[in-house]
């Protein structure tokens, strides 16, 4: 029977604010207090990642990146903080020295934290630190790396993932992966898709997930050999776990993973799984109903039942995530919350196993929900922000991970008491630096779109504010195109670091965007270049005629990815921007589809190309059908390791506006993939693009020395 959902979702309240084009003065300072946000305040910032409670609920470790651009090298360290005190207990768990990456913690238990770092070894592996005075030791030492540690305190072991060859354990793997290496011809021959994948090329080994059994009396050490726990699958080798985490009785381990085999590079069919610790016997899959993916399988608490995320739709990686429920003795299967319309990410059980928690985008923000399983009735009660990781603390808290596009990612207690929480801030690692800063409110206005549809937009403010002024604007366009932008903190996107060097920075959330319903989300199926477009350009029009500190004659655009395909769109259907920037951006569909890793966006958004139908969506959609009326100056930007949008797409984008005399410019990076994540390379990028829409926009900015 299907149940009925109650869903008591309040109006959540904002900061009250004025007017978006019309400001209210009170938000802005003196400015002579502050300074100017700049990419190398922006790339040098502290970032907190991996948070993880301790068993006693009451501490967290978290790791701590951060780079220096003056001896341009990076460090990782553990972090430790007591809940109950707050930031002003926080200390250095592992040495703060540059060239250590120390990452990943998990707790052993209340005294003992496990982590991976290299500290001598071959590779990547497993120490402990003891939060009392502060040893470390050494639990491995394997040649292949490992990564993705997670602890079961009843089965006393550690699970992880490293990429072996079939058959082969850690070490042999390493051993054959050093012959193969001095093999005189380096040839791979290849007889199914994937070739290569993201940015890679897909070779015999595969990451396969083991377990280790420890003792955790005294000293932490190793008591046995790591096994494979997927190995005796009966299916396609090579099961490649995403996701997972031991059962509370110790004896069974869930994990997600990809269905592997000839179809694997159109396909998205993804098993939940379940099999024994040991890997004594095969695991077994609990979802072979579904064809779609699945994610984020947990167990409950009290042992008796599983939850996971499942997309129904096959070949579909945007599908709506559905709340699953599994009776662990009965095998009955129930769909929670079936009635809700926005699609969940991540799902934990709460420690009564009573409720579901999640996190899911909403409009603007990645809030957090909480769904009563015995009524369905969803609350959320988290509003401005992303939040992208939750711990419970006690039946009325929880820590999260929470940033805006005003501070990143920092730890906070939310009481849930009431709705929406109550959040109270627990890590200032970079106050510092955000308290001599001035950094624009996220302020967003709706409007009617495609289909009379409301889109949502969102406002930032240049530093220097002066509302008599004129000032340019930077249309931010976002990638999937099935995902949204959010109001949170991004290591290669800040909207806040554009405002600050003097830009009004826009941005909409158009069709296609997955924090609006599924409807939404669908509609951009077949209309590529229709419903987005359509969107982009009403909310343009609508702040140019509404905003009086807007000059409508000083519009520069940048989008990634997809967004970067718009760029190419935008540049054949409109003469309304001044210059953009395009990285990693789609330049022909049809050449995309034969080049590209993952076959199953296009054909899921497009069809096949060499069907007839589908060929004309194809070329309906196809920037490169339009390159006769480009005529904008573009900066195009491409990393080489760029499997998903490969470099040819750039080139060929930059060769049409070379070829028809338009200043244009390419910047490659051979070193990089679909993103651009090494510091040095960033302030590089970062640069290249302020200095070309600096230069046709008549704007002052920050540029590399």
């Amino acid at each position: 029977m299907k149940l009925q959902m109650i869903v008591s979702i309040l109006m959540l309240s904002h900061p009250t604010l004025s007017d978006v084009f019309n400001p209210d003065p009170s938000i802005f300072p003196d400015w002579s207090k502050y300074t100017k946000f700049d990419p190398e305040q922006y790339i040098q910032m502290k970032r907190l990642g991996s948070p993880s409670i301790s068993p006693n609920r009451k501490q967290m470790v978290y790791q701590q990146y951060q780079y220096n651009k003056t001896t341009n090298s990076s460090k990782m360290n553990l972090r430790w903080v007591d809940i109950s005190k707050g930031f002003s207990s926080a200390i250095d768990l592992t040495p703060n020295v540059n060239g250590q990456i120390d990452n990943s913690p998990i707790w052993i238990n209340d005294n003992t934290v496990a982590f991976l770092a290299v500290r001598g070894s071959p590779n990547l592996n497993i120490f402990t630190v003891s939060t009392t005075d502060g040893s470390i030791n050494q639990i491995t030492n394997f040649t292949n790396g490992v990564m993705g540690i997670a602890y079961g305190s009843q089965a006393k072991r550690i699970a992880f993932i490293s990429k072996v060859y079939k058959g082969k354990g850690i070490e042999e793997s390493a051993a054959q992966r050093f012959q193969i290496s001095r093999f005189p011809s380096s040839g791979v021959v290849y007889n199914k898709l994937f070739v290569r994948h993201f940015n890679e090329y897909v070779l015999g080994d595969k990451y396969q997930l083991f377990t280790m059994p420890i003792s955790d009396q005294g000293p932490i050490k190793s008591v046995g050999d790591p096994v494979n726990v997927a190995e005796k699958y009966s299916g396609e080798w090579g099961l490649e776990p995403d996701s997972y985490n031991f059962s509370p009785d110790g004896k069974s381990i869930l994990f997600s993973a990809k269905i592997e085999g000839k179809k694997e590079a159109w396909h998205t069919e993804a098993g939940v799984f379940q099999g024994p610790v040991d890997g004594s016997t095969a695991p077994i899959r609990l979802n072979p109903n579904f064809k779609g993916a699945a994610s984020s399988p947990v167990y409950s608490p009290d042992g008796t039942s599983i939850a996971w995320l499942q997309m129904a739709t096959p070949g579909y990686e945007a599908d709506q995530n559905q709340i699953i429920l599994y009776n662990i003795t009965s095998q009955k299967q129930t769909r929670l919350i079936p009635d809700w319309e926005k699609s969940p990410a991540i799902i934990k059980f709460s420690d009564d196993s009573k409720k579901i928690v999640f996190i899911a985008p909403y409009e603007k923000d990645v809030s957090l929900f909480i769904a009563d399983i015995a009524t369905n009735k969803v609350s959320r009660y988290t509003s401005d922000g992303t939040v992208r990781s939750v711990s419970q603390i006690d039946d009325k808290s929880f820590v999260v991970t929470l940033s805006s596009m005003q501070f990143p990612d920092s730890l906070f207690i939310l009481d849930v008491c009431q709705e929406p929480g109550k959040l109270n801030q627990l890590t200032f690692e970079d106050k510092g630096v955000l308290d001599k800063l001035w950094l624009s409110p996220t302020q967003t206005f709706w409007f009617s779109g495609a289909m009379n549809d409301p889109v949502q937009a969102m406002v930032l403010y240049p530093f220097g504010f002066d509302p008599t002024k004129k000032y340019p604007v930077i249309y931010l366009i976002h990638g999937g195109p099935q995902q949204s932008w959010n109001d949170g903190w991004s290591t290669a996107w800040s909207p806040n670091m554009y405002a600050n060097q003097g830009f009004v920075v826009f941005i909409v959330n158009f069709h296609g965007g997955d924090a609006y319903g599924q409807k939404f989300t669908d509609s951009i199926k077949n209309n590529w270049g229709t419903y987005p477009y359509e969107d982009i350009m009403t909310g343009l029009d609508i702040l140019t005629s509404n905003a009086q500190f807007v000059d409508p004659n000083n519009i520069v655009g940048i989008g990634e990815s997809y967004g970067g395909y718009m760029i190419n769109w935008l540049n054949g259907h409109t003469d309304k921007f001044k210059a953009f920037v395009n990285h990693g951006g789609i330049f022909n569909t049809i050449s995309m589809y034969y080049m590209t890793d993952e076959l199953w966006p296009l054909e899921h958004d497009m069809g096949i190309p060499w069907k007839f139908h589908s060929r004309k969506i194809y070329k309906a959609n196809n920037p490169e059908k339009f390159t006769k009326n480009w005529k904008t100056p573009t900066l195009f930007t491409h990393g080489e390791l760029d499997y998903r949008i490969p470099i040819t797409e750039s080139i060929s984008a930059f060769s049409v506006l070379q070829r028809k005399g338009i200043d244009s410019k390419l910047l490659y990076f051979p070193n990089e993939d679909h993103f651009i994540s090494n510091p040095p390379n960033q302030l590089k990028w970062l640069s290249e693009i302020l200095g070309f829409f600096g230069s046709y926009t008549n704007t002052t900015v920050w540029q590399l020395n």
